[in-house]
């Protein structure tokens, strides 16, 4: 999987996590941190190569069928923190 946008170390991993592991109501994502935030984030991005159905389309706009496309490159859309906000393919 090729990931464009993807940084060495984005200045959320620098952030320290403020959360209190022993205390549940202040841990996220209960109580804001914003390094736990990022990281949970970052970890939903896809690191492998997956497939979709692509359907198939006549001149008319009519969908005609469908075949499976493997997505092996996505761009990372970031925020302030350069955590990640998003990606498309």
């Amino acid at each position: 999987m090729k990931i464009n946008n993807s940084l060495d170390v984005a200045l959320w991993e620098n952030i320290p996590c403020h959360c209190k592991k022993d205390d549940i109501e202040k841990s996220y994502p209960i109580s804001e941190c914003v390094h736990c935030k990022s990281q949970e984030c970052w970890d939903s991005v896809p690191q492998k190569d997956f497939t979709i159905k692509e359907y198939d389309y006549d001149d008319e706009g009519n969908v005609t069928g469908n075949h499976d496309k493997v997505i092996n490159e996505i761009t990372l859309v970031r925020g302030k923190f350069e955590d990640v906000i998003g990606w498309n393919f």
